[in-house]
């Protein structure tokens, strides 16, 4: 029994010095290794200057942003500032009276709320308002009721609105310039009429194309 235990060792006993050099050439490298594994060089840590943020969500950060009161969904620049268009804006009134009468109707008042609100926004503008009648009448009796009927708005806009006298003039026209020419009751009721024209130029966003920009202009 003892002679096969020493029999099994000599194959280990014979290993014993190549084992021994093997782990004084390769210790220094496993070693090595082992340490390598453990090592870790963090990169120096890096201050954020600029402001990434998006606060007004139309994609450019606040580093670069120059308008940050952008219109959601408009069309920016690089700089998140919108572009606008231009576009010119009528403003039309019709007031329509009954027959000799001058009295403007209470239903023509949102009309002229609107005409005055649009005096008061644009200081510089002057108001020419015209006077009309229906065939109905003589010319002279048509002509006194034309300028009575203009005036009656110029009051209403200075007394009412204080819209500044030298700004509102008024004329009239008898029957001069029908808006229709037929004898008729209907023609004689739209011809019995005061008309004021004016415009302005109004500016609006240019917005991003989406798919339901299609759906949204109808």
């Amino acid at each position: 029994m003892i002679k096969e235990q020493i029999i099994n060792k000599l194959p280990l006993i014979k290993a014993l010095p190549v084992i021994k050099l093997y782990l004084l050439l390769c210790g220094p490298i496993l070693l090595n290794a082992c340490a390598d594994t453990f090592i870790v060089n963090l990169e120096p840590s890096v201050e954020q200057l600029n402001d990434l943020n998006d606060y007004d969500r139309d994609g450019v950060i606040e580093a670069r942003e120059k308008c940050a009161d952008t219109v959601l969904g408009a069309t920016i620049d690089n700089y998140g500032c919108g572009t606008q268009s231009t576009y010119i804006e009528p403003h039309k009134i019709d007031i329509k009276f009954a027959n000799n009468s001058y009295s403007i109707p209470p239903s023509a008042l949102p009309k002229i709320q609107v005409l005055a609100k649009f005096l008061e926004q644009e200081p510089e503008l002057r108001l020419l308002i015209e006077g009309h009648t229906s065939i109905i009448g003589s010319a002279e009796l048509n002509q006194t009721l034309s300028n009575k009927r203009a005036k009656a708005l110029v009051s209403v806009l200075v007394n009412d609105f204080s819209i500044a006298t030298e700004r509102v003039s008024s004329i009239g026209y008898g029957f001069d310039r029908l808006a229709n020419s037929a004898d008729t009751a209907v023609a004689h009721a739209i011809n019995r009429r005061i008309m004021a024209e004016l415009s302005e130029t109004v500016s609006v966003d240019d917005m991003m194309w989406t798919i339901y920009t299609v759906d949204q202009a109808q």
